[in-house]
């Protein structure tokens, strides 16, 4: 994967890139409908609330969180005390916290669970899920995938409107003043640096210097 999803969508189709476009298009129908049927099934029967990615996050919050200690200071805000570097004022109805975990990855973090815990007792389990972003449960990442992607039909059965038939469109324009094969390779983005390669000195293998300055130079 990149960091760029256009360039990790090209990344799949290194090959079929050079393909015709009828050839392309069908490649790219195949690998996609392929795709979203293969993560429909992957969880069809999950037995967990959340997809396990973020039900493992949720066990090792929760195993923080039994380390800590809540002191309530008002109706729904705790200071959160223990292990952890500094403490942390939590908020679980706003679903804030100084750690800013509850805030951006909007799930219980370690400080939230522990004021959790002392706000709901043995049905702490189940308020987990109640309390952490409605987009991480499995029904709604099956929901995600489950547009069926048909094949393209054959030119003879497809409907076109007139205007569309009628329409003179014009050749792709190549630029004549570069000749040579296409490039395939991309570009690198504004701040993505080229690895660089440091010599090293022979003499004692270090970078910086090369042997006719090297301070363990022998001089005969």
């Amino acid at each position: 994967m990149t960091t760029n999803a256009a360039e990790s969508v090209n990344s799949m189709f290194n090959v079929e890139r050079e393909f015709s476009i009828t050839a392309l298009f069908d490649s790219i129908n195949k690998r996609f409908t392929e795709k979203f049927h293969e993560r429909r099934m992957e969880f069809i029967d999950s037995p967990t609330i959340f997809v396990p990615l973020m039900e493992k996050k949720i066990s090792k919050f929760v195993n923080l969180g039994n380390k800590l200690l809540a002191h309530q200071i008002a109706n729904y805000k705790f200071t959160i005390i223990g292990h952890l570097p500094s403490l942390a004022t939590t908020d679980p109805q706003r679903r804030s916290c100084t750690c800013r975990v509850f805030d951006l990855e909007k799930i219980t973090c370690p400080h939230a669970m522990v004021a959790l815990r002392v706000q709901y007792g043995e049905d702490f389990g189940r308020r987990i899920y109640d309390y952490s972003s409605p987009y991480y449960r499995v029904e709604n990442y099956i929901i995600a995938y489950c547009e069926e992607m048909n094949p393209v039909p054959s030119e003879e059965s497809r409907e076109v409107p007139m205007e569309i038939l009628e329409r003179e469109i014009p050749p792709p324009h190549v630029d004549p003043s570069k000749p040579g094969r296409r490039r395939t390779k991309r570009r690198r983005g504004i701040g993505e640096s080229l690895a660089t390669r440091k010599n090293k000195c022979s003499i004692c293998k270090t970078a910086g210097h090369k042997k006719t300055t090297c301070p363990n130079r022998i001089v005969p």
